[in-house]
């Protein structure tokens, strides 16, 4: 905001600068009529200044002697009560009377008291406020010792008496005489001082009058300059205001897409980049409804993975086709228009107004960005880039984490079968015993083996070898539960972990395994490949009591003792074996496999 004023400030010197190039006359005389009138109302700022302290004083010097005034009658006062208080005590010897004395001659101090102070700064009256007071406690003291004596009213009638009091009041009434003649001579100070304060505005207010009538016309002959200058400064204003909004929001801009880039970088898989998207698209358009839709390749559907503002305006799942932005291959926008093309994805009516925006990166399209207004004046030519760039942004990082993860996928999975590979089975293994160790579960393992597999590649050649393997290994893959583990071994072998698994539980998968196996009637270019079989061996751990490499060589084992048994056989350790209650009617399959107890 500072730096904003200050550029408006500096649009105004450099107006005021180019009006002052074009007006010649007005940069001559304005200066030196603007240069009296400061210098006049300087000066008349300083008489008044000075007057109008002058009158206050004269205004304070008339106050305080009005206060002077007033204490001394008080005083004046005070005594004539504490006569008249002494003279009741004498007639009628009452205590209130008495207490009405000693209250008046309090106020009488009180008083004198209040007029030492007005007059400590002026001698002449300081010594007469101290002679008076004197007077006074001299007859106050006579007044006292008379009251406590009781004696008759000669006492006050007596010269001495009339002698105090007169000498009193002579001096009261010479006080206020000099203070009123003082104070009478401060008020006609203050009436001239008025008085001169009142020609002194009048004179300055027809003087300034006349400067300003002068500066008035000055300005005035030069007011057309000054309206095109002032147009002038306006526009520029207005362009700088345009260009200053232009920048806050590139500003703004280029940080949200900092976020952005720092967010997706730590993002781990794409459904984190999804809801990161939505949410600095949150930022940018608040006003607004959007969603972002990921493509699901395999039923070639786009899906809902986050949004923001008002819900179901568009569907959860729709095809590629109902979108107007996949059919183009770039940005769709649709502006409160009645005619033109509009997507068929929305679940009521077609908003006033909408974009949709592919995210596509490396000639794929990895998802859709759909943003909803309720006007088109939200689409601001900066938004709608900052949208662009939003969606580039997104795509790259999604292609990125699609590629990590594919390339994830293939260096731990078979590329022919699909499987995971052995790379893979060894680190799953170790988690798994781990696993097993910790929840106190049983751990099973199945190797199995293509009976005459060498055979059947010589026979029919590798590329029924290769199909054979991807049959038996969907097979496989279809006969274990969410949860198992199949992985290609080696060669035409595999190997299947079942965690959380029972003796019982491995055994009857490893029968079903070689049963379905044996059911198989496979056909390659036209040609019977005969009866395919499989041998397998079972081994078994519970509570992770058998390391990996003990479990996998007792799995061998068995596996060894089926092959040596005869083919198309089940086989089960003797970890395994221990396990497993005794069966008093041993299933016999129906194609003729046999369970058998390996050494090992």
């Amino acid at each position: 905001m500072g730096s904003y004023l200050l550029e408006k400030v500096r649009i105004g010197v450099a107006n005021l600068r180019h009006l002052l190039q074009n007006a010649k006359d007005a940069r001559k005389v304005l200066p030196i009529a603007f240069f009296l009138m400061m210098a006049f109302l300087v000066a008349m700022a300083w008489d008044g200044i000075s007057s109008t302290r002058e009158l206050l004083e004269s205004q304070a010097e008339v106050e305080h002697a009005h206060q002077v005034l007033h204490e001394v009658e008080g005083i004046e006062d005070g005594l004539q009560d504490a006569r008249e208080s002494w003279l009741h005590y004498v007639l009628t010897p009452e205590r209130q009377d008495r207490d009405n004395f000693n209250d008046a001659v309090a106020r009488v101090w009180q008083q004198v008291a209040k007029a030492k102070e007005l007059t400590r700064k002026d001698p002449g009256l300081s010594d007469k406020i101290s002679k008076l007071e004197g007077w006074i406690k001299e007859e106050i003291k006579q007044l006292s010792s008379n009251l406590q004596t009781r004696e008759t009213l000669r006492i006050y009638h007596s010269e001495a008496a009339d002698f105090r009091r007169d000498r009193v009041r002579r001096a009261i009434l010479e006080f206020k005489s000099e203070e009123e003649k003082l104070l009478h001579g401060r008020n006609e100070a203050t009436q001239k001082h008025a008085g001169e304060i009142r020609s002194s505005v009048t004179f300055r207010i027809i003087g300034f009058s006349v400067l300003m009538a002068a500066l008035f016309l000055l300005v005035m002959r030069d007011s057309r300059k000054l309206r095109v200058a002032e147009q002038t400064a306006l526009l520029a204003q207005t362009r700088l205001e345009g260009s200053l909004q232009q920048l806050q929001t590139e500003s703004e801009g280029s940080r949200l897409l900092n976020d952005l880039q720092s967010d997706l970088q730590i993002c781990a898989s794409p459904s984190e980049a999804y809801e990161v998207v939505a949410g600095h698209l949150e930022k940018l358009m608040p006003d607004c409804s959007g969603d972002v839709f990921a493509i699901e390749n395999i039923r070639n559907l786009m899906a809902v993975i986050a949004s923001w503002g008002a819900p179901g305006l568009t569907q959860a799942v729709w095809t590629p086709e109902d979108c107007c932005a996949v059919r183009a291959g770039g940005l769709h926008a649709r502006m409160e228009s009645p005619r033109g093309l509009t997507c068929r994805h929305f679940c009521a009516g077609v908003p006033p107004a909408y974009i949709c925006l592919p995210m596509s990166a490396l000639g794929e399209t990895l998802g859709i960005l759909h943003i909803s207004a309720p006007s088109s004046a939200a689409f601001t030519s900066g938004r709608l880039a900052l949208v662009q760039k939003i969606g580039e942004y997104a795509a790259l990082r999604l292609a990125n984490l699609k590629l990590r993860d594919r390339l994830h996928d293939q260096s731990i999975r078979d590329p022919l079968t699909g499987l995971y590979n052995r790379r893979y089975l060894e680190a799953t293994l170790e988690q798994e015993l781990h696993r097993s160790t910790r929840r106190h579960t049983g751990l099973g393992v199945i190797m199995a083996d293509i009976d005459k597999f060498k055979s059947c590649n010589d026979t029919f050649g590798h590329d029924a070898g290769d199909y054979v393997l991807k049959e038996i290994s969907s097979l496989l893959r279809r006969s274990v539960r969410a949860g198992d583990i199949v992985c290609r071994y080696g060669g035409e072998e595999f190997l299947v972990l079942l965690p959380d698994s029972s003796p019982e539980s491995a055994r009857e998968k490893a029968e079903q395994m070689c049963c379905s196996v044996a059911e198989l009637s496979l056909e390659h270019t036209g040609r019977s490949l005969g009866r395919i079989t499989i041998s397998l061996g079972i081994a078994f751990t519970r509570d992770g009591a058998l390391r990996s490499e003990d479990l996998l060589h007792h799995a061998d084992q068995a596996l060894y003792d089926a092959k040596r048994q005869g083919c198309n056989r089940v086989s089960v350790s003797d970890s395994l074996a221990s396990l497993l209650a005794p069966a008093s009617h041993p299933p016999e399959p129906a194609i003729g496999s046999r369970i058998k107890l390996a050494k090992g």
